[in-house]
């Protein structure tokens, strides 16, 4: 199998670390995996030599992520998109395959969206597009300042392994985070139903809490979070652009929401309704050829009796599912029966639906 490298590439705006593998070959779009949050490029160490085999496969770091620059500037979803037509103006890379895991997804889309010449295929993993998930509650903790703040401070290391390695995190659940509390505590849960250690080395553990003990790092993921994803209410409204009205609610409201006296649970705004994040983008569609594949962790209504469903089964019943459709008229989707870390959860299924899409053979 053909050897990982690594390496920096000096873009317009940032100095991006990058994984690389592979050799470039006549006529191939190349292809570029970006990661998703918590994680760096590594988590791409099992798909690399894969697919370096039969394409030049480009792993960067994102924006604040890893060994890639660290700007302290207030980031939206373009800006993350431009970063990657930065990427690859920097390699001289005309057109390429796309493929985005989690965050990774989200900017995939964005570029997908708004370059889509730029790119031939287009490959999404357990991501979002523009809908968040009324069950993605760290979407609205992470709104409200200063709570994420003070929590990385004090937890960085504890939540990568409490995710990595499987160790019980010694911080509280809602409000203090979205995330596990003292084992046995009220509000814990893993974010995992899979034993990581069956996944994640101590090696790899120990990459991704060094990665994430740059206070730079947490800015950035907060960013991502609390700026990125403008939430917005949407309401059907036939006299509006695309049908939908778009009410914008500020970081100041969603922190609201969290705190509210009986939780976010409590607060009549948050149960089923799902915000859109993209409504600048909602009139926009990919046009080439797509593929979203899912786990139980964001379309559980697939998976009946544990089994994997159907080749392209099409998520549908809520905005989040139906926004795939909605913005990829060329889609085709396939299950992962594993958690919502995919690439490095089943990395022999990753590898193969990525190697037939990507080849054109899905």
């Amino acid at each position: 199998m053909p050897k990982i490298t690594s390496r920096q590439v000096q873009s317009r705006s940032l100095s991006f670390h990058t994984l690389e593998c592979g050799e470039p070959r006549d006529g191939e779009d190349p292809v570029i995996l970006l990661h998703g949050f918590p994680q760096t490029s590594h988590m791409w160490r099992h798909q690399l030599p894969v697919l370096g085999e039969r394409f030049h496969c480009y792993a960067p770091d994102t924006r604040g992520y890893g060994g890639t620059d660290k700007p302290r500037v207030r980031l939206d979803r373009s800006i993350l998109a431009r970063d990657v037509i930065d990427f690859m103006d920097a390699l001289g890379i005309e057109r390429a395959r796309l493929v985005g895991h989690d965050w990774g997804g989200i900017i995939a889309s964005a570029a997908a969206l708004k370059y889509p010449d730029r790119f031939s295929r287009l490959a999404l993993l357990d991501t979002l597009v523009s809908v968040w998930i009324t069950w993605g509650i760290h979407g609205y903790w992470f709104k409200a300042e200063p709570d994420a703040e003070d929590f990385w401070k004090k937890h960085h290391a504890d939540f990568i392994r409490s995710v990595f390695a499987g160790e019980s995190g010694k911080f509280g659940g809602p409000p203090e985070s979205r995330w596990a509390g003292v084992e046995g505590s009220e509000g814990s849960e893993a974010l995992n139903d899979f034993d990581p250690t069956n996944f994640w080395s101590s090696e790899d553990v120990d990459h991704y809490v060094k990665a994430f003990s740059d206070p730079d790092s947490w800015f950035h993921s907060i960013e991502y979070y609390r700026h990125c994803l403008p939430f917005h209410v949407a309401t059907p409204d036939p006299e509006a652009p695309c049908g939908q009205r778009f009410e914008f609610r500020s970081s100041q409201q969603i922190a609201a929401m969290w705190h509210h006296e009986n939780l976010l649970f409590g607060h009549p705004e948050w149960n089923d309704n799902f915000m859109v994040f993209a409504p600048e983008d909602w009139h926009l569609t990919y046009d080439a050829p797509t593929m979203y594949v899912f786990s139980p962790f964001l379309v559980p209504q697939a998976f009946v009796d544990d089994q994997l469903p159907q080749d392209d089964y099409i998520p549908s019943g809520n905005p989040y599912a139906d926004s795939f459709a909605h913005h990829f008229p060329d889609l085709r989707t396939r299950g992962a029966q594993c958690g919502h870390f995919i690439p490095e959860e089943a990395p022999e299924r990753t590898n193969e639906l990525l190697l037939q899409f990507l080849s054109g053979e899905i």
